[in-house]
């Protein structure tokens, strides 16, 4: 779940958000106590955005994809401040936890397949064949990863998707030149992914496991993950480094974006950067490894974007 834009009316207690997913975007809105609550959140965030304004404000709109903020004042007559750019990335810290705090309110999970755990293809055909959101999906390829590959252009290599669900960045890649294959435990998966890409792509999807990659003959230049490592069994952490590191060239990269939201429990199971440069650095050399930029709202401050390339 992607939360594209918010507006928060104050006098009319009242706050219009937008979401998106592989569905969309729809429009949600929120009164009474959980309003509150997201006004409470945003406390911080209000009384920041005040002082810039140099007055109380009466609205706040926030446009997480196009990075802009709109401040409305609660002065007669109202004044218009818009935050971009710079300003817009300096709120990271204080507009994250009030994006989370709407999507608290918004987000329903449905209960996991019983008996089923992440590494049975059940546990995940049961999230997309019933088209359940997770929460994790955000109907589109991350933006750190968007902007990662507009400036290292994987044109001409051959580049495996790993953990692919509904393809949005096997599909980035395949836009940009690469030769994609993309995989997924589930089937619903694969088939969400290859009716979404269009004629003019050619991807070679794959129901496939991962843990079995090592046993293929297929090798592979570069290595995408987004929400793969964070979806497998914590204790077969180690085992993915190896099945990824066999199914490299040498000297081939692994470029991921790991979610390190700090919660307990999964999937998505948390992970932070020690743990990263430790298994990692078993099997590849840490190239580079930092807090993403450009994260989706929910999501800033909680990504971490790295290049591990295989020894």
């Amino acid at each position: 779940m992607d939360l594209r834009s918010f507006k928060l009316h104050r006098l009319d207690r009242h706050l219009r958000v937008v979401l998106g997913d592989h569905r969309g975007q729809h429009p949600r809105d929120l009164h009474g106590d959980a309003f509150e609550r997201v006004h409470a959140a945003a406390a911080p965030l209000l009384a920041e955005l005040a002082t810039r304004a140099g007055a109380e404000l009466r609205a706040l709109s926030v446009d997480g994809v196009a990075g802009v903020v709109r401040l409305t004042t609660a002065t007669e007559p109202p004044r218009a401040v818009i935050l971009r750019g710079p300003e817009h990335a300096a709120l990271a810290e204080v507009l994250a936890p009030l994006a989370r705090a709407i999507l608290a309110e918004l987000r329903t999970r449905s209960p996991d397949l019983p008996g089923a755990t992440p590494s049975q293809a059940a546990f995940w055909e049961h999230l997309y064949g019933d088209d359940v959101d997770a929460g994790w999906e955000l109907g589109r390829a991350a933006p750190p990863l968007v902007e990662y590959f507009a400036a290292h252009p994987p044109a001409g290599l051959r580049v495996l998707v790993v953990g692919c669900g509904r393809g949005h960045e096997a599909r980035l890649l395949a836009g940009l030149g690469a030769t994609v294959t993309a995989i997924d435990l589930a089937a619903a998966a694969i088939a969400a992914a290859a009716a979404a890409t269009p004629p003019t792509l050619t991807i070679d999807y794959r129901v496939a496991d991962l843990f079995e990659l090592g046993r293929t003959p297929a090798r592979y230049d570069l290595i995408a993950e987004h929400t793969c490592f964070c979806a497998i069994d914590p204790l077969r952490r180690d085992e993915y480094v190896d099945q990824v590191a066999a199914a490299l060239v040498p000297g081939g990269a692994l470029v991921g974006l790991f979610y390190a939201h700090g919660r307990p429990g999964g999937p998505p199971f948390t992970v932070d950067a020690d743990e990263l440069r430790a298994r990692f650095g078993r099997r590849f050399l840490v190239d580079s490894l930092a807090p993403a930029a450009g994260s989706v709202l929910g999501r800033q401050g909680q990504e971490l974007l790295a290049r591990f390339i295989r020894d």
